[in-house]
């Protein structure tokens, strides 16, 4: 861990607490056993915007943390950082600390397991069986013949591949640089990037929004995957080629999708995602923060900026992440 210069104040920290559907009061309770006693102040109702020292938030208003002079801290209610990167006006000096925790990348592998074996077995053909009052047992390939492939090798992803790799699936990752993962296959660089989806019949995506992945799943490489392939998506909505899906599945190359996130959310009434056929929707349900860890992490993070020490957790400016 990287040092910073020290708060000089010993004072209980005044945290704004930005998010709309939050529950406040709990949070805080929560928090106070890791942090102590301190000041919370829920947004709107921040008062002066020089008390403020650390911010907790989820899609904060664009141009509000720039009001905070003293702000030491961005503390996100959540893995991503993308929605409080939206704000043009964000203050670029101000330490960005993401949400991490096993019990996130637990929830979040525990979301993909679900749907590799929901396609990887068929089940969607059981519901139409049941409706139709067919009693038929389709069979199904071994799971060491079903390959799988991870898009993004983080924290979440890593995880995410080990579980898949215990339950003796074929299992690669693609990520920026090397991984060495054992009984993970490591594809990296965009050099490698074909050969990963041509080898992938599900293909689960983990990575963050950047300007580098913005858009990569687009027709080309949904095109690179074999005819009749799966798509997961927990990671953004931004990195998937909305209309370059909708073709693929539509064409049939593309044999279903269950995708949790979304450019826009809540996702607009008029999707086609909603009725399409092939298509699963979950409301960014992957993994949803938990009061119980989270509250823990944050302030945990939160005396470690106290005390002039950079969280591991951080956000990478260079990576966007």
């Amino acid at each position: 861990m990287a040092s910073i210069p020290r708060t000089g104040s010993a004072a209980p920290p005044t945290v704004a607490f930005i998010w709309s559907d939050g529950d406040a009061a709990a949070w805080r309770e929560r928090m106070t056993q890791t942090l102590g006693e301190f000041d919370m102040r829920v947004y709107p109702d921040i008062g002066n915007a020089e008390d403020i020292d650390f911010a907790m938030v989820w899609m904060p208003p664009c141009g509000e943390l720039k009001r905070y002079p003293n702000l030491k801290g961005i503390f996100s209610i959540g893995a991503g950082v993308s929605h409080i990167l939206r704000d043009p006006e964000l203050p670029r000096h101000v330490p960005i600390v993401r949400l991490t925790d096993d019990t996130l990348s637990l929830d979040m592998s525990c979301h993909a397991i679900h749907w590799v074996l929901h396609f990887h077995r068929g089940y969607d053909r059981y519901l139409e069986q049941q409706r139709a009052g067919i009693w038929h047992r389709p069979p199904y390939p071994p799971n060491a013949t079903r390959r799988i492939g991870i898009l993004g090798m983080g924290a979440i992803g890593e995880y995410t591949a080990r579980c898949l790799r215990d339950l003796q699936f074929d299992v690669a990752g693609w990520s920026r640089t090397q991984k060495a993962l054992n009984g993970v296959q490591s594809f990296f660089g965009d050099d490698q990037l074909e050969a990963f989806l041509n080898r992938t019949d599900i293909l689960v995506c983990v990575l963050p929004p950047t300007p580098a992945t913005t858009g990569l799943i687009d027709a080309k490489a949904l095109a690179m995957l074999p005819a009749g392939a799966y798509l997961v998506n927990m990671g953004r909505g931004e990195v998937l080629h909305d209309d370059a899906l909708l073709a693929a599945l539509d064409s049939g190359h593309i044999a279903a999708a269950a995708l949790d996130v979304f450019v826009e959310e809540p996702l607009p009434s008029a999707s086609r995602y909603w009725q399409h056929p092939r298509v699963r929707v979950t409301p960014h349900a992957a993994g949803p923060t938990s009061i119980e860890y989270g509250s823990r992490r944050i302030a945990e993070n939160m005396l470690l900026l106290r005390q002039g020490v950079m969280p591991d957790a951080v956000m990478d400016a260079a990576q966007g992440y």
